[in-house]
């Protein structure tokens, strides 16, 4: 299968990592409940007129839900830069299908545009109230997946060999 095979490549280049079996599901919840208030967070930035901060907080909220579901996998982006891309790649591979606000393109727009919004880019216009409002739906929607895709307990820790 095309998305094991770049998940294994992910790993094999020390991009994402293999974390313990134990808790697995434990850190996914948790993972989600930090989605779920930064989605507040960006839904009240909005509303108090911080459209870049609504925005960030809003990508912050989709990506955690994307990384709760690689931790349901027992695995991790390694730190450091590119981890961002590295779930990304990982999550969109595997999740697209399911969540389709995971789909390369959505993810790769919507890290794109917060890296340019959270660190001055002057090639690149600030995010408008409309960019804030997407954000924030996209979120919603990745974070509803990703529960969704949680609570039905189909998720087991990434092997390659996997159907």
């Amino acid at each position: 299968m095309k998305s094991r095979g770049a998940v294994a490549y992910l790993i094999e280049v020390g991009r994402l990592e293999r974390i313990a079996h134990e808790g697995r599901a434990e850190a996914g919840d948790w993972l989600l409940g930090q989605a779920e208030r930064r989605l507040a967070t960006a839904i009240a930035g909005l509303d108090l007129g911080d459209i870049t901060g609504a925005f960030a907080v809003a990508y912050d909220a989709y990506r955690m839900a994307a990384e709760s579901l690689l931790s349901r996998q027992c695995l991790r982006p390694t730190s450091g830069e590119g981890s961002h891309v590295a779930v990304e790649d990982a999550v969109s591979a595997q999740f697209a299908d399911s969540v389709p606000e995971f789909a390369k393109p959505t993810f790769e727009r919507f890290r794109r545009r917060r890296h340019a919004a959270q660190y001055y880019d002057d090639t690149v216009p600030p995010p408008t109230r409309d960019d804030a409002r997407w954000a924030i739906s996209v979120a919603r929607a990745a974070v509803g997946g990703s529960k969704q895709i949680g609570a039905a307990d189909a998720l087991e820790p990434f092997s390659p060999d996997q159907g």
